[in-house]
């Protein structure tokens, strides 16, 4: 089970830095079965990793990666320092597609040069307004795009994240995120003959409801916004995530 927190560019250098001190005086736990992801804001990278590097439990990620392994993108984080500090990458984020005009295809090179440098790319999907046939036509789009650049190189996981409920407090229906998410298991059964892709839920989630999407069947964890910036919201997503493990 993955328990993600995204931090965004919520905090500074410092509070980032003091979040993570908590974390790692707090997480007295081993927690079985449960990874968590941090994914602190470029600049808080490495002190963020030098405080929580000896917890096993905790990976760090970053919020984005470049598109390709030599790029000298200007305000791009390049391919060597990714793959030093970080296990993990979010790409695809609902608010990069929608502000910054990000497309499938560079989500799915992005993901390709993550997997190439052994990271594990979290690619978020959204289902958008769809059409009234298939209101799965955009997830269909996104997932395409990823299996005709990445075809099973490496491992990879897939966050749902309903655009109305991402930094809202009203996250989406239970049964529709069921639902959607056996949607993602057929579509990529379909593309690479496999459904075994880890597939997570992100919208407002916090302690009170967490408990709701880890019970339902074929989600595998949830990516966790603006809860995961208080060291109590978070570490009871955390608790309460290890419980519903534990009664599965």
């Amino acid at each position: 089970m993955y328990i993600l927190a995204n931090w965004k560019n919520k905090l500074s250098s410092e509070s980032s830095k003091s979040l993570a001190n908590d974390i790692y005086s707090r997480l007295v736990h081993q927690y079985l079965n449960i990874e968590i992801v941090i994914f602190p804001d470029d600049i808080s990278l490495l002190g963020v990793k030098s405080i929580l590097d000896s917890l096993s439990i905790v990976k760090i990620g970053a919020q984005d990666g470049p598109l390709d392994r030599t790029s000298s993108l200007t305000g791009s984080i390049s391919a060597p320092n990714l793959s030093n500090v970080c296990d993990y990458v979010l790409l695809g984020h609902s608010e990069r597609r929608i502000q910054l005009g990000e497309t499938n295809e560079m989500v799915a090179l992005k993901a390709t040069v993550a997997i190439e440098l052994g990271l594990v790319p979290v690619i978020c999907v959204t289902k958008g307004t769809g059409t009234a046939l298939d209101p799965y036509s955009e997830i269909k789009a996104q997932l395409e795009s990823i299996q005709d650049h990445i075809r099973r190189q490496g491992k990879y996981l897939i966050a749902y994240e309903p655009i109305d409920a991402i930094g809202t407090g009203i996250s989406a229906d239970p049964q529709e995120i069921k639902n959607t998410a056996e949607t993602i298991r057929k579509m990529l059964s379909g593309l690479q003959g496999s459904s075994d892709i880890p597939v997570l839920y992100g919208g407002s989630v916090n302690a009170k409801n967490v408990n709701s999407f880890l019970s339902l069947e074929g989600i595998d964890g949830v990516l966790v916004g603006g809860e995961s910036l208080n060291v109590d919201s978070f570490l009871k997503i955390v608790q309460k995530a290890s419980d519903t493990q534990h009664s599965r």
